[in-house]
């Protein structure tokens, strides 16, 4: 597309507030900073693109960045196992004082149950004896009824 910038004549590109003339004439400054930034940068980067010991400096300085963002991944990766193991811990160490508070609450208990077994197998022996007595007894009494109803009986004869 045809350009007409300031009488000038028609070109291609962009159109700019200034002719080429008029910028280099205004801002004199600014293009000598310029031009020498731009020239420094296309030297620096040849000459980097062309020096052997360019090449290692560039790839010491990508080895460089690159051991530090993995020791960075490394030091975070790190930081999280050692809050899992540290929770671990505090999970077992809890777990740990259950299980022996668990552990003093069941022995009371099988102390307890133990007393009361000894207690109730004395008192079954108590009642086995109590029972026993009581069957002589009622033999006892047996026998005598018998004995009176066949006195009685034989009186009656």
């Amino acid at each position: 597309v045809p350009v007409q910038v300031h009488n000038a004549a028609p070109r291609e590109g962009p159109i700019l507030p200034f002719p080429p003339a008029e910028r280099s004439a205004k801002f004199p400054a600014a293009m000598t900073l310029a031009r020498v930034l731009l020239v420094s940068a296309l030297c620096a980067a040849e000459a980097l693109a062309e020096n052997p010991l360019g090449k290692v400096i560039q790839l010491m300085d990508d080895l460089a960045a690159k051991v530090t963002r993995e020791g960075e991944e490394e030091a975070k990766a790190f930081s999280k196992y050692m809050e899992w193991c540290d929770d671990a811990a505090k999970n077992a160490k809890f777990s740990i004082e259950d299980a022996t508070s668990q552990k003093a609450k069941l022995e009371a208990k099988i102390s307890e149950y133990a007393s009361d077994s000894s207690v109730a197998t004395g008192k079954v022996e108590e009642l086995g004896g109590a029972i026993a007595e009581s069957e002589g007894e009622l033999k006892d009494a047996a026998l005598v009824r018998e004995k009176e109803a066949s006195d009685f009986a034989a009186s009656e004869k």
